[in-house]
């Protein structure tokens, strides 16, 4: 890593996320006599980086803690805490945690793919590098649009290549459209007889058959998003991916592996969060949900025990687990949403269920992007709606659950679930066409366990599995679910007029605004 961090300092950076209120001198500002070129720069390590800042490594998790965990862990009821900033929990708006993710990801994700984008294009050299940069691009700006709809793409991270310091915010339609032909022509143009990417790609050290599997599941990802405002898109989209070739097994996941002994750049950033430098299991600041423990334990699911243990006495019977109820705070038996007084309550929190420590907070972990599971389950829905996709619903979707159940091993022995466990649950809880899709987007939302960027979006997209939204005094956003994170304040004076623009196109910046494809 030591040779990464040496590049980085060589690399455009784009001037989007550095503006102040203070425009003036802006060209001067952000132009460096001494800035990257093609000649100065090797393209592999902007590759390698923007990969590893998509995982979250970026100054302590600043964004993976406040939006993948603070919010949406918390909002979508697979975690569940009584600390008051954690605002996911009661819906309570908090401006800077909204947008850390904006803020985050220009300076860091999107400034290098964009630097090695156009790097390569063009160049016969490198045209793997290349195609695989341009599938990267898509995964990061896939999630940045999820998040908070219209964004920054076309002219995003021009800084330093073109002096664009105020880019405009293109609408998700257009975003969607151009990702979608992203994906489907930089997998068709990866080619086995040109240049050997390797190790700089920490996804699949350049493996690109198995790239070619991620553009298409990546593109079955985006084309289900399609569903409830375009579905006729939507289904050519998924039809083509499928044709294409998706992920067939576990093997398949997109996957980056962590390095626990290299340092907070390094390290598995949920892990860090959970059991590392903060340690928020052992402060109690997270526990598991009730909604999330109660799905997992009423359907006798083989998940709860790697899932899942009491924070007091690590005991991971699963018939012992007891998930901690939303929308609950530890204020005092006088305020009405005390957690003593909640139903049943069990003397202290600390006797509820958290996250099993020893496999999901190894510094050394993985970050898991795309998978084979959650591409079957959308591939089953698909089916379902009578598309061309193979096989039938019922098959996708047994796919999807044993995978969803046999990838965990991937996280650490003692998460092993065997195909036989898998196949017996499917006994007992065959697929039903007549509930179809709230059984398959169920199962992906409990696929997605730490994914929580994921488990938000498609919830938004499918409103399953049905949540019922926690009531709180004071700020809690009318007592409704967000649906979407928030713009930086700072966006509003720096670049004026383009975010006007895109909110007086998609509405005010608050989080009952939906994104396009959630209308």
């Amino acid at each position: 890593m030591k040779s990464l961090k040496k590049y980085t300092i060589l690399l455009a950076v784009p001037a989007l996320t550095f503006l102040s209120s203070c425009t003036k001198n802006f060209e001067s500002l952000n132009t460096d006599p001494n800035s990257a070129s093609a000649e100065t720069t090797i393209p592999i390590y902007s590759l390698t980086r923007a990969q590893l800042e998509f995982t979250g490594n970026n100054d302590f998790s600043f964004e993976t803690w406040r939006v993948n965990i603070i919010y949406l862990s918390l909002m979508t009821q697979q975690l569940a805490s009584t600390t008051g900033w954690y605002n996911g929990d009661k819906y309570s708006r908090s401006d800077g945690f909204a947008a850390s993710y904006f803020q985050v990801a220009y300076p860091s994700q999107v400034k290098y793919i964009e630097d090695v984008i156009a790097q390569t294009k063009g160049k016969p050299g490198a045209i793997n590098l290349y195609n695989i940069s341009r599938i990267t691009r898509v995964l990061i700006y896939h999630r940045l649009t999820d998040l908070y709809g219209m964004v920054p793409y076309s002219q995003a991270g021009k800084g330093y290549l073109d002096n664009t310091t105020t880019p405009k915010y293109d609408t998700q339609k257009e975003i969607y459209a151009d990702m979608l032909k992203e994906l489907d022509e930089a997998a068709k143009a990866l080619d086995a007889t040109k240049d050997v990417v390797g190790k700089g790609d920490i996804i699949y050290a350049g493996n690109l058959a198995k790239w070619k599997k991620l553009a298409y599941s990546l593109m079955v990802r985006l084309g289900m998003r399609m569903t409830k405002v375009e579905e006729a898109t939507a289904k050519t989209w998924v039809e083509k991916a499928y044709a294409g070739g998706t992920f067939t097994s576990i093997d398949d996941n997109a996957n980056v592996s962590h390095n626990g002994a290299g340092g907070r750049a390094t390290v598995n950033r949920n892990s860090n969060i959970l059991g590392g430098e903060w340690d928020a299991v052992a402060k109690g600041n997270v526990y598991l949900s009730k909604t999330f423990v109660d799905f997992l334990k009423n359907n006798n699911d083989p998940r709860l025990g790697v899932y899942a243990q009491i924070n007091l006495t690590g005991d991971r019977t699963p018939a012992n687990q007891i998930g901690l109820p939303n929308g609950y705070d530890e204020n005092g038996a006088s305020t009405p949403n005390d957690v003593h007084k909640a139903p049943g309550f069990k003397d202290t929190v600390a006797n509820y269920s958290t996250v099993r420590k020893d496999i999901f907070a190894k510094l050394d972990g993985y970050t898991s992007l795309v998978t084979y599971a959650q591409t079957e389950l959308l591939l089953a829905e698909a089916a379902q709606r009578g598309w061309n996709v193979g096989a039938n619903a019922a098959t996708h979707y047994e796919n999807g659950v044993k995978a969803a159940m046999t990838q965990l091993k991937q996280y650490d022995a003692a998460a092993t679930i065997s195909e036989g466990a898998a196949t017996t649950y499917l006994a007992a809880h065959p697929f039903d066409a007549a509930k179809a899709l709230e059984q398959i987007n169920t199962q992906y939302w409990a696929a997605s366990f730490l994914d929580w960027y994921e488990v938000f979006s498609n919830w938004r997209r499918t409103d399953f599995p049905k949540l019922t939204p926690v009531i709180y005094p004071g700020d809690n956003n009318g007592g409704q679910i967000p649906r979407r994170m928030l713009y930086p304040a700072v966006e509003a004076s720096a670049n004026a007029k383009n975010y006007n623009d895109a909110i007086n196109t998609q509405g005010a910046n608050n989080f009952n605004t939906r994104v396009w494809w959630d209308k």
